[in-house]
C-alpha cells in the first residue's frame, strides 16, 4: 500500500495510536508505549519531497509491522481457538492489493496495513481468512462459513462491503 503522508497523518484506534511529528534534531526517533508510537521527522525534513515521502513510508510501514506483529497473530489466535479451527502458520505481510489470504497449506497472511481499520473489522478479516480453512473460494458455502462465525444471515457479506467502503476511504484520504 502507497499511502501518502502528512503532518497531521495519525491513526487512532484502540490497537493503535500513531502520528508523525516535526523533529528538531537530524536524525528521525520512533518512540513507543504501549499501543502508541510516534514517528519524529530528522529536522528539516519535507514531506513534500519524495524523498522525505520515502522515508516516512518506510518509517511507518516498519512501525505498524512490528505492532501488527504484535496484535493480529493474537486475534486469529483467539478466533480460530473459538470456532475450533487449526491454521499452519500466520505470516504478517506489507500486502498492498488485499487485507489477507488463506493458502491450501493453511497458512494465512494479514496486512499490517490492517491497524489502520476498526477493531471490528479486522476482526472480520480474520474471521473471513479462517473460513477459507473450511472453504478455499467464495461460494456460497463460504459465506455461509463467515456468517455461522457471526450467528447471522449475511453478516459476512454486509462486512465485506463495509471493508471496502473503509479501504476506498482510507485511499481517498492517503494514497496519491
Amino acid at each position: 500500500m502507497k499511502i501518502h503522508l502528512t503532518y497531521d497523518f495519525r491513526v487512532d484506534t484502540i490497537l493503535l495510536q500513531l502520528r508523525l511529528e516535526r523533529g528538531t534534531l537530524p536524525t528521525g526517533m520512533i518512540s513507543r508505549k504501549g499501543a502508541s508510537i510516534v514517528i519524529t521527522m530528522p529536522a528539516g525534513l519535507q514531506l513534500e519531497e519524495p524523498r522525505a515521502q520515502e522515508w516516512a513510508r518506510r518509517v511507518v510501514t516498519e512501525a505498524l509491522r512490528q505492532r501488527a506483529k504484535e496484535v493480529l497473530p493474537c486475534m486469529l489466535h483467539d478466533q480460530a481457538l473459538k470456532f475450533h479451527l487449526r491454521f499452519n502458520k500466520v505470516y504478517i505481510k506489507d500486502l498492498s492489493s488485499r487485507w489477507g489470504s488463506c493458502s491450501s497449506l493453511g497458512n494465512i497472511n494479514l496486512s499490517l496495513w490492517l491497524l489502520l481499520a476498526p477493531p471490528y473489522l479486522i476482526q472480520y478479516v480474520v474471521r473471513h481468512e479462517l473460513a477459507h480453512l473450511n472453504e478455499m473460494n467464495h461460494s456460497p458455502r463460504f459465506w455461509a462459513q463467515v456468517d455461522a462465525f457471526y450467528g447471522e444471515p449475511g453478516r459476512g457479506k454486509a462486512l465485506e462491503r463495509e471493508m471496502k467502503a473503509f479501504a476506498l476511504d482510507l485511499q481517498r484520504r492517503h494514497m496519491r
